[in-house]
């Protein structure tokens, strides 16, 4: 029988869960259990402690309201808690001498406090802590504490049975157990389990991010170049018209008019061709740069945890139809990759996980299936219509027309100067063009990008606003507690019920939850993990042997599978062991003498995160897991056999466990 420290990261009988991300949550929830800084007043510490009580987690509670009873031992509701996470998920036998020779001076003093609402809860817990202290097979002395437990207010009977339910034993427990179990069922499911129970296991999203579209600034040289061709086709142009004035030709000033209407036409369409042929060729270009790149993936790095996130929910949002499912995924593979080199790019800070950002990735897959439904192109290629090269041809015409006009009657004028303007203005305008074309293509890529960024920004902050209220009612951890509380007693009444005992048969119990297969896990800062498929054991130690049950549970559903019955005599268990593996994965084993061995995970990644306390989160993995109160009752069956309860070796307690 060996004992290895217990914490860390797990995975339950029967093989790894692959590859499943893991949720901490933040925000609101990360500081739900924050500990109370030293400065912090009374009512603060107390009501720290207490949402540590009623999440399940009575070690970490009970260390708290020792603090908070020390500066305060004569508050009747201080008491009354600090003896419910005393006595916590334990047994008055589990306590070390010391804490026995604490608790009774205690209680002595605690009883002859002035009367308050507390006063009666303490007395009946006074009388479970007398009545605990005999043995499993020594009658057990409750008579009255029934009636008493049932006229106290609601919630102190309420809290009473929850945390003290292990100093209740016996004839006791029988008569208190059918309202247990009527209660389990009515709040198994209580508060819309089956519709928010998955909202717990959802990462906090994170608020939408596009890349920043870079402005187009030309270079000096650029500029200069466009400045001083474009004042030379100026005054070209004003001599053109100088020396038609002269002339008196009507007809050629509305030519020269006309031509520099058309040049401006020509200059807009010439614009619009540029950039629509420049987005084709960066389009073709990021084709082929997309196909390159899904082998320039780093497995398991954030971009590939991206891209699993987008094919993932393309398959999900894939027709069912074989010809129309390969029609979208063709049709998005080019889009769903270029959406995704734009996510990781915005979102590469090493602190966000890829489930962070999971709620942007389904819309954008959803938003594309609609469009792709309504028989949009998903991937469309701008290219250069036939009607814009008409357009541009025509005026191309019209402009040659116009010059060749304006130029034949200002050589009438002046064949000299004419020749030279004419000239000048052919050169100068060629570069002014060329360089007004890039000038404006750019600064339309830009505006149509910085447009299509708004606009897509625009609906992603809707639908982040969406989500985040979709996630609104998701449930604190003292909710999964209370859940997952129901679902134990009715997985020890179904036990007790499968094996038709009462409770006065049974000396002994412990459950133990661990992680089920295929699981998805979650908690918040400093809690144990939340699973949405649990693992779960009950250990009832009758006078004939040990009873094991043990079965799944689909946490969010609320539903026992795969039900398993195991007996032996307690002389047929060899040895208990928890071992640490590197990863520091915590296993429970128990050792038959016929070679079995009943292997279990129990724990899951004891690592403390930024900000966390490490003994805390311990303490709440041992707590929740039910770990620290079956290694007590277990390995002393393994050491003593059936004799265990009957003697000193059940008085010694568990003051290493403790």
């Amino acid at each position: 029988m060996s004992q290895a420290p217990v914490d860390a990261k797990v995975r339950t009988e029967g093989g790894s869960h692959g590859a499943v991300a893991d949720t901490i949550h933040g925000g609101v929830h990360n500081n739900y259990y924050e500990l109370p800084p030293p400065e912090a007043s009374l009512e603060e510490k107390l009501e720290s402690a207490l949402r540590f009580l009623r999440s399940g987690q009575p070690t970490t509670a009970r260390r708290l309201l020792d603090e908070v009873i020390a500066e305060d031992r004569d508050s009747g509701e201080i008491c009354f808690h600090w003896l419910l996470a005393f006595f916590g998920g334990r047994t008055f036998w589990e306590l070390s001498e010391e804490e026995s020779e604490r608790v009774m001076t205690e209680l002595k003093r605690i009883v002859e406090l002035p009367r308050s609402r507390w006063s009666a809860g303490i007395g009946v817990i006074q009388r479970l802590v007398l009545a605990g202290r005999s043995r499993p097979d020594e009658p057990f002395e409750g008579t009255g504490i029934e009636a008493d437990l049932n006229s106290l207010p609601t919630d102190l009977s309420a809290a009473i049975r929850t945390h003290l339910e292990r100093l209740i034993q016996g004839s006791l427990k029988d008569e208190l157990w059918h309202r247990d179990v009527q209660e389990a069922q009515a709040n198994q499911k209580a508060g819309n389990r089956r519709t928010r129970v998955w909202k717990f296991f959802e990462p906090d999203p994170r608020p939408p991010r596009i890349c920043p579209v870079r402005g187009f600034v030309a270079s000096p040289v650029v500029r200069a170049s466009a400045g001083i061709s474009t004042t030379v086709v100026i005054v070209a142009s004003g001599t053109l018209g100088w020396l038609v004035a002269q002339r008196g030709d009507v007809s050629a000033t509305v030519a020269l008019v006309g031509l520099v209407v058309t040049v401006g036409i020509a200059l807009r369409l010439g614009v619009e061709w540029r950039f629509r042929d420049e987005a084709l060729r960066a389009s073709e270009r990021e084709r082929r740069a997309v196909r390159f790149s899904y082998d320039a993936l780093r497995p398991g790095g954030f971009a590939d945890q991206v891209d699993r996130l987008y094919r993932s929910y393309v398959r999900r949002f894939a027709p069912s139809d074989d010809r129309e499912r390969r029609a979208w995924l063709d049709a998005t593979e080019i889009p769903l990759s270029r959406l995704r080199n734009d996510l990781v790019e915005a979102y590469r800070e090493r602190e966000v996980g890829a489930d962070e950002i999971k709620w942007l990735v389904r819309f954008q897959v959803r938003d594309m299936r609609i469009r792709w439904t309504r028989g949009e192109e998903l991937d469309p290629r701008p290219g250069v219509p036939a009607r814009l090269r008409l357009a541009a041809g025509a005026d191309a015409v019209l402009s040659l027309i116009a010059l060749a006009w304006v130029t034949q009657s200002a050589l009438r004028q002046d064949v000299l100067r004419a020749t030279g303007a004419v000239l000048v203005l052919a050169l100068a305008g060629a570069v002014a063009f060329m360089l007004g074309l890039r000038i404006l293509a750019d600064h339309k890529h830009v505006r149509v990008r910085r447009i299509d960024r708004e606009r897509r920004l625009e609906q992603y902050n809707a639908e982040y606003r969406r989500w985040l209220q979709r996630l609104a009612d998701r449930p604190t951890d003292t909710q999964m507690a209370q859940w997952l509380d129901c679902d134990r007693r009715l997985l020890l009444n179904r036990a007790i019920e499968e094996y038709r005992l009462k409770w006065s048969d049974i000396q002994a119990y412990a459950s133990l939850e661990a992680r089920g297969r295929s699981s998805r896990k979650a908690r918040v800062k400093n809690g144990p993990w939340r699973y949405t498929r649990y693992r779960l054991l009950v250990f009832l130690l009758t006078s004939d042997g040990v009873r094991q049950l043990t079965t799944e549970l689909d946490f969010e559903d609320a539903k026992f599978l795969r039900w398993e019955r195991t007996n032996y005599r307690y002389d047929a268990v060899a040895a208990v062991q928890v071992s640490v593996r590197d990863d520091e994965a915590s296993e429970f084993h128990l050792h038959l003498v016929n070679g079995a061995d009943i292997e279990v995970a129990v724990t899951e990644n004891g690592r403390p995160g930024v900000d966390e306390d490490p003994r805390v989160l311990a303490d709440a993995v041992q707590d929740a897991t039910g770990l620290r109160h079956a290694l007590f009752v277990l390995e002393g069956i393994a050491a003593e056999g059936r004799r265990w309860w009957k003697g000193a070796a059940y008085r010694r307690g568990a003051g290493s466990r403790t």
